[in-house]
């Protein structure tokens, strides 16, 4: 086993004493944070927003919890860890199965994922064994603690070393500061335990998985304005929560212009599963309404249908087609369109690394 000098915060410390220190540092740091906030005059300025990870493993819009599962080779090892009882105590050994997978991201990039399972008939027993981190080699940076978080795009998060497993720990191999892995490429891993296990893991091959030639996952990366700029006309995007953990609601207004050129816009919005890769859902037009509300009233009616996917960051392809009958005047059509993204929400850029 690894000596705690060796092991110690996995997260990115190098020894026990550094990792001490790092917490002394934080506490004071907080404490005087508290006690200036209290002195009148000493307020700053509010925060101006999220800006993107430069040190990011992968792009932001790649990874969100609940962490995808496998969809490619998985790399596989076994490894002796000790076993603690309640008072902290080793009192024995447990086998404990680790897997590692990559997930497809745009730009033919990739994040690498893993998880250290119990056996069946171990989970939820005590005694727990410890998961007591992980080492990356790769080019110049050699053994290094590498920072495994199990919520993805955080720049502090972090499994601590001498975490119990009790039925599985999954997460994601992040880099920190110091260290700057490439993911998509071949790394050398060691795995701390009773007697460490090394291993590789190949680089990132795209033709293996399944999902890395189809249309992205639909979420709130994806929101934004989008052009046609041989048309004149764009769509605006939202997908927004919904207050469940398997739906969300996506909101498309597409301007667009009648047969005699005049501005028309068609809107709606509609549900759909968390996962989902294309959506469908109704448009609706308006009539009988005065600029700025200014008397009168609008009533909606139903043009037609589109269906939304996005193949990549930069691109929104919609297919529409207009119902049969519609008042004259009303637009009519039906096709395929390729529209370009021209803005993105703070925070929440859809890129490549």
């Amino acid at each position: 086993m690894l000596e705690a000098s060796a092991r110690a915060c996995a997260a990115g410390y190098s020894s026990a004493v550094d990792c001490d220190k790092e917490y002394t540092v934080r506490t004071v740091a907080y404490v005087l944070l508290a006690i200036v906030s209290l002195i009148p005059g000493l307020a700053v300025a509010d925060a101006p927003g999220p800006f993107l990870n430069s040190y990011r493993a992968y792009p932001a819009s790649c990874l969100s919890l609940p962490l995808p599962e496998p969809s490619g080779p998985i790399f596989q090892a076994r490894v002796t860890l000790p076993t603690v009882n309640s008072s902290f105590q080793q009192v024995g050994t447990e086998a404990v199965t680790f897997e590692f997978w990559r997930s497809p991201c745009n730009g033919g990039s990739s994040a690498l994922l893993g998880h250290a399972v119990r056996d069946t008939s171990l989970q939820n027993t005590s005694p727990y064994p410890i998961f007591e981190g992980i080492f990356l080699s790769q080019g110049s940076i050699q053994n290094y603690p590498v920072r495994l978080v199990e919520e993805p795009n955080t720049a502090v998060s972090y499994i601590p070393s001498n975490q119990l497993i009790v039925t599985e720990t999954d997460f994601v191999f992040e880099n920190d500061a110091a260290a700057i892995f490439d993911y998509s490429s071949s790394v050398n891993i060691e795995i701390a335990g009773v007697s460490n296990v090394a291993g590789s893991i190949p680089a990132y091959d795209r033709s293996q998985y399944t999902n890395s030639g189809l249309p992205m996952q639909i979420s709130g990366y994806q929101t934004g304005n989008y052009s046609d700029p041989s048309g004149g006309q764009g769509i605006q995007v939202e997908v927004s929560e919904l207050g469940s953990s398997t739906q969300r609601t996506i909101v498309i207004a597409w301007y667009t212009y009648d047969d005699s050129g005049t501005s028309y816009w068609l809107f709606n919005s509609t549900t759909f599963n968390v996962g989902a890769r294309s959506v469908s859902l109704p448009l609706g037009y308006f009539t009988g309404g005065r600029f700025a509300g200014n008397g009168g009233s609008s009533t909606a009616a139903q043009w037609g249908t589109v269906t939304l996917s996005f193949p990549d960051c930069s691109h929104m392809l919609m297919t529409y087609n207009a119902l049969v009958g519609l008042p004259s005047g009303v637009p009519v059509g039906n096709g395929t369109r390729t529209f370009t993204r021209i803005t993105s929400i703070n925070g929440l850029t859809c890129d490549s690394p």
